[in-house]
């Protein structure tokens, strides 16, 4: 075992104690599950899985379309960074279609000198607008009925809104439901609502904090309408054995579909995996940029005396 400084293993010790005292303060799951239906958050439903004719009949009014995106940065002293970035689309069905929408981005090319922390953003900024010219495509080119994107709708909203606004009037035009899987959940709404229901230490505690293991398989908590993201609507569900909940955001215009979005996600997720499903799975890998990747570029188009230069000497540590 790892030889520890006497004063750094205090310090951890210190560090779990707190984290166990975290959790010993959380409510029982009947409590939570008491307290989020009494104050109006949200209600619990239970979803179902679709058997093939039903999935079948799903599909006739319309083809599944995923959606995720992919950016990598080599490893460099900024600005000599060169980032690369993908996002495709990708149809769930026998002729596995694909359209994809790709950049590559450094701060040597900026017509505007950007701080470290400035190009950053621009590049998360650059690949929502990757995902959303590739989402647009996909509907213009397959008319899907659901196009799963990856993560949380109002990330588009917030980091490319116009390119967000014409996919949502697309998206209604031709009735493709829209549905933002979350996988990170990061927000707090829960425990702000029942604030005066829990212990101080929790009072800012995630959503999937207070959802951990408080959903059963196949079951949602329904956030009640007018309450979280608006312009959204938005539930947490638990759509496989991890005992963590994903989040789904539909568009207001679309909640109606929310009954029927939850079954399709539940049926299309692994029972024992991760609790995501399958399709953005295989998009994922298909379209992530390998750190490999990067490098076989970098050394292929500056050559490995140029890519020597570059390279952190950090990456040359032996042990």
């Amino acid at each position: 075992m790892l030889e520890l400084d006497k004063n750094l293993r205090q310090k951890f010790e210190e560090a779990a104690e707190k984290m166990r005292l975290r959790l010993k303060q959380r409510p029982s799951l009947k409590t939570l599950r008491n307290a989020i239906v009494n104050k109006g958050v949200g209600t619990f439903n239970k979803c179902q899985r679709l058997d093939r004719q039903d999935l079948l009949n799903f599909i006739d009014k319309g083809k599944i379309v995923g959606v995720d995106g992919s950016s990598n940065s080599s490893k460099g002293h900024f600005p000599y960074i060169v980032t690369l970035q993908q996002a495709m689309a990708k149809t769930c069905s026998n002729d596995m279609k694909t359209i994809t929408a790709t950049d590559a981005l450094s701060p040597l090319t900026m017509d505007t000198l950007l701080t470290e922390d400035e190009y950053r953003d621009f590049a998360k900024r650059n690949l929502a607008v990757l995902e959303l010219r590739a989402a647009l495509a996909a509907i213009e080119e397959f008319v899907p009925k659901v196009m799963l994107l990856d993560g949380s709708l109002v990330r588009y909203k917030i980091e490319a809104a116009a390119l967000w606004e014409k996919l949502k009037s697309l998206a209604l035009a031709r009735d493709t439901i829209l549905v933002g899987v979350v996988e990170g959940i990061s927000t707090n709404l829960i425990s702000q609502c029942l604030r005066g229901e829990l212990p101080e230490i929790i009072h800012q505690a995630s959503d999937w904090e207070i959802l951990f293991g408080l959903l059963e398989v196949g079951e949602r908590l329904e956030i009640a309408q007018g309450l979280f993201k608006e312009g959204f609507r938005t539930f947490f569900m638990r759509s496989s054995t991890d005992p963590k909940p994903i989040g789904i955001d539909l568009l207001e215009e679309q909640q109606l579909y929310l009954k029927e979005v939850a079954n399709l996600v539940y049926t299309l997720t692994p029972k024992d995996g991760r609790g995501i499903p399958l399709w953005l799975d295989i998009i994922d890998a298909t379209v992530r940029i390998s750190d490999r990747v990067m490098e076989g570029l970098l050394s292929t188009y500056l050559g490995e005396d140029y890519a020597e230069l570059i390279r952190p000497k950090r990456e040359k540590r032996e042990f």
